[in-house]
């Protein structure tokens, strides 16, 4: 059971503080380093260059390389996961894979069965609303630019999405199990959390509130119900690193966080079509999920997370501790 993983090992609260401490100041300071040198370099070398105050993260603005900068917005994430990956046994005494899914071993059909889906339900969606005239783009293909960035994608956005899903399907849901006691709430909380932290996000100061941050917290309860409903990540983490990819590399806005020279470039869309696109796709999924991989009743999402039964040999036993076969 995924959540309870979380009672594993050592979880004094001075763990969990040494653990973000160091993740914080491995992707965020360390992280983000490669980045504030060539960002200062470039504005040595040209005074004249100014950033963008519509977009921040527009790179461009400093005259960097789109596939460069796209690289070096994606340390930060990779050095984030790897050290969650890392540290949690040393701080906490539990595996890496505690933090990944209730099985033995991840589960990469889930992965890419998971990938696969929500890739299908994203191309249909986007060739519907350009057709339907919600979205109008620009064709801006360059072959030896766009299979670069195929390359990088494929390379570093799964780890990109994999740092967001362990650290906050994985690490904080369970985390806060042990302090909420109910998987609704855990999920809630967790959830609001990954959405507030994307309220400086140029999409949402482009938007308003009002709009783009509903996507984030529901794209964070999406993913919160598929780790719960599936005991793992392995669900989540495909969807979201194809969500990423599929806007990576087929289409990018002026008003995206990460500027890509993607395939397409969108002119003009409704951000409240894509709203209620992003609700509509996501509870298509869940559906379709739970029937494929039989989920248990939705009414797992409302109980409690069981408590630990010590052992006299110190072992923790779950009630109903136990994980479906990959192959269902």
């Amino acid at each position: 059971m995924f959540l309870e993983r979380g009672n594993e090992g050592r979880n004094e609260i001075g763990r969990w503080i040494a653990m973000a401490i160091i993740v914080l100041l491995v992707s965020q300071i360390l992280g983000f380093m490669p980045l504030g040198l060539t960002m200062s370099a470039k504005l040595s070398g040209n005074p004249d260059l100014q950033p963008n105050p519509e977009n921040p993260l527009d790179l461009s603005a400093y005259d960097i390389e789109p596939i460069t900068g796209f690289i070096l917005m994606m340390i930060p994430f990779v050095l984030g996961l790897i050290s969650l990956l890392a540290f949690i046994k040393p701080i906490h005494e539990r595996p890496a894979i505690s933090l990944l899914t209730s099985s033995p071993g991840f589960r990469w059909k889930r992965f890419f069965w998971g990938a696969g889906v929500w890739f299908i339900l994203l191309a249909v969606y986007t060739v519907f609303a350009i057709v339907a005239g919600y979205q109008k783009v620009e064709l801006q293909f360059n072959p030896a630019i766009l299979f670069t960035l195929i390359g990088v994608s494929l390379l570093l956005i799964p780890m990109q999405a994999g740092f967001e899903e362990v650290l906050f399907r994985g690490y904080l849901m369970q985390g806060f199990s042990r302090l909420f006691k109910y998987k609704w709430l855990t999920l809630l909380v967790t959830s609001f959390i990954f959405g507030g932290l994307h309220v400086f996000n140029p999409e949402v100061r482009e938007y308003g509130m009002a709009i783009a941050l509903p996507q984030y917290i529901w794209f964070g309860i999406a993913l919160g119900i598929c780790t719960i409903m599936d005991e793992g990540l392995e669900l989540a983490w495909g969807v979201h690193a194809i969500n990423n990819i599929f806007l990576s590399v087929f289409t990018t806005q002026d008003s995206s966080s990460l500027q890509t020279p993607a395939l397409y470039r969108i002119t003009e869309f409704s951000p409240l079509f894509d709203l209620f696109a992003i609700l509509i796709l996501s509870t298509l999924f869940l559906y379709i999920a739970g029937r494929k991989l039989h989920w248990r009743g939705w009414h797992y999402l409302l109980d409690k997370v069981d408590e630990p039964v010590k052992q006299e040999d110190d072992l923790m036993i779950f009630p109903e501790d136990e994980y479906e076969d990959d192959d269902k």
